[in-house]
């Protein structure tokens, strides 16, 4: 999957710089630009639910109110299943994300294009079940090997900022595609007694001396213009 996505951002890189090269307006007009709402899917989700054993969706909004500057939020469901020689356990739940894209790019006139950075605040609720696990002493592993103990934790929360880079390409009237990488930092979360949180939804793989994750998006976004200035 990492190939594809580096393969998109090099199409995109030099999409861009066609683009400018062959605007389609004349420098000396002033072309107004329009302001709207894009709402959108982040496609990266269905392609984890072919490569993983995973289901979730996250659906994507943003409000230009600058000519620059993007509000942005997202909202989202996770159910991820991590099964390994450890451990067989689940993780599902819902995270909504707030913050801010800036556009750094310039635009030839008539163009829309985006090369932004981004930063978001993200908060996830969630449960998670274990369904069996293997008991490691400093002798040898338990003669029973996997301990077949159910147990469901509600409840669950964790809280988390995200800095982002990406980019946005018209590829038609009003339709926008893009991509973005994300660096994670977690904040705090409350996970279960001698249970750690091995998943949080929205945040992706959480590890007990890291606070650290990354993240990629894959959006397809319509917009609705609203006005132009």
């Amino acid at each position: 999957m990492l190939r594809y996505i580096i393969k998109f951002f090099i199409v995109m890189i030099f999409s861009v710089g066609y683009s400018q090269e062959n605007p389609s307006q004349p420098d000396s007009l002033k072309i107004k630009e329009k302001y709207g709402i894009r709402f959108g899917i982040d496609l990266s989700k269905q392609v984890r639910m072919i490569t993983e054993d995973y289901n979730g969706v996250s659906l994507y909004a943003d409000l230009r109110i600058k000519e620059r500057l993007f509000i942005v939020a997202e909202v989202g469901n996770d159910d991820k299943k991590i099964y390994n020689e450890n451990i067989d356990s689940n993780f599902k739940g819902s995270y909504i994300k707030a913050g801010f894209n800036y556009n750094f790019y310039n635009n030839p006139p008539g163009l829309e294009n985006e090369i932004y950075f981004g930063f978001r605040f993200a908060t996830s609720s969630f449960k998670s079940e274990v369904f069996d696990y293997l008991v490691y002493d400093l002798d040898k592993y338990w003669e029973n090997g996997r301990i077949e103990d159910y147990n469901e934790y509600n409840n669950l929360s964790a809280n988390w900022i995200e800095l982002i880079l990406g980019f946005n390409a018209k590829i038609s009237k009003n339709i926008f595609m893009g991509t973005s990488l994300r660096l994670n930092r977690m904040i705090n979360q409350k996970s279960p007694e001698n249970f750690g949180n091995l998943y949080v939804p929205g945040f992706n793989i959480v590890t007990e001396d890291n606070n650290f994750g990354t993240g990629i998006t894959y959006t397809l976004t319509y917009r609705i213009p609203i006005v132009k200035k």
